[in-house]
């Protein structure tokens, strides 16, 4: 351990650095004090110290003139003291964010829910504003809290689920939903004035079903099967929300989605749309984690997403 009559810098802060930096400009303790609201006392002291730190070199030696001259190694010390409190500067310099001129990629966790409803607004707006910047899409499972705590993801396209300690959440917008079949399909006729059909009624067809990743496990998105039979033969069960109306094509399936997901899956298929007001809305999120709460560039793109998207309101028609 080094004892305190030692010469070292174990006792030196920047602060002390800038006061020595200032003296060796200046050439003048007094008004290097004076510049840092320290009487002269208290500034002969630190003075002291920082020779002390130094090996004892006297720093500043009176001149014929009657002022001082900084000694042989004050000249040296002078362009690396502010080396040193520039380098420091940066460090404590609060991070700018330049979206024009960014060249980050942005990881994001999510089903392909989000990547089909979500992330092409965000897209037209990054290409709008921020064209450097990069996006890459990861599935949402079991992983994917822990990763965004480690930084492997930056923030996650969820729903309003309950999030551990550490864990913030924005909605993005009320979701609703809706109930594909094909253009053809027979129960169609049953539909009343306002477009709907019985929920006792669709729960008698043969059914696509999705999964969803919840918690360690796969959980099941089955909003039929309270209104007639459960799962059973003849039924599909698929985490592919993309994929799910491929089955429903030419078949007697019916599948029951979020209805933006509802509206892009019908037109690419040419299936009929038949909304389930019965079922529970949800609210969708997206969730990040106190570690990035404070980056200045997932900050801004997590506001062109939200502004991307629009209010929080009710599904729009």
């Amino acid at each position: 351990m080094q004892k305190t009559n030692e010469p070292g810098f174990g006792h030196i802060d920047i602060r002390a650095l800038r006061f020595l930096a200032e003296v060796l400009m200046r050439r003048s303790v007094t008004q290097a004090g004076e510049a840092f609201g320290l009487s002269q006392p208290a500034a002969s002291r630190l003075l002291a110290q920082l020779r002390h730190a130094l090996g004892s070199d006297p720093l500043l030696v009176r001149a014929s003139t009657g002022g001082y001259v900084p000694t042989t190694r004050a000249i040296e010390l002078l362009p690396r003291l502010h080396e040193a409190i520039a380098a420091t500067n940066r460090v404590f310099a609060q991070p700018g964010f330049d979206p024009g001129k960014s060249t980050r990629t942005f990881r994001i966790a999510t089903t392909d829910y989000g990547a089909a409803v979500v992330v092409p607004a965000l897209v037209r707006a990054l290409r709008a504003e921020a064209p450097g910047i990069s996006l890459e899409l990861c599935a949402w499972s079991v992983e994917t809290l822990g990763d965004l705590e480690e930084g492997r993801t930056d923030f996650a396209l969820y729903t309003d689920e309950i999030l551990p300690q550490g864990f913030h959440y924005a909605p993005l917008f009320d979701e609703s939903f809706a109930l594909l079949l094909r253009s053809d399909h027979p129960i169609l006729d049953s539909r009343d004035h306002s477009g709907h059909i019985a929920p006792s009624e669709l729960a008698t067809l043969p059914r696509v079903v999705l999964l969803y990743p919840d918690g360690s496990k796969m959980g099941v998105d089955d909003p039929l099967a309270e209104y007639g039979r459960q799962f059973g033969p003849g039924d599909l069960r698929t985490p592919h929300f993309l994929s799910a109306p491929l089955s429903v094509i030419g078949s007697d399936f019916v599948l029951c989605v979020p209805r933006r997901m509802a509206h892009l899956m019908a037109t690419a298929n040419d299936l009929a749309v038949v909304d389930f007001p019965e079922a529970d809305p949800i609210t969708y999120c997206m969730i990040w984690h106190d570690r990035a709460e404070m980056d200045a560039g997932m900050a801004w793109v997590r506001d062109r997403l939200k502004s991307a998207i629009g209010p929080v309101s009710e599904d729009k028609r």
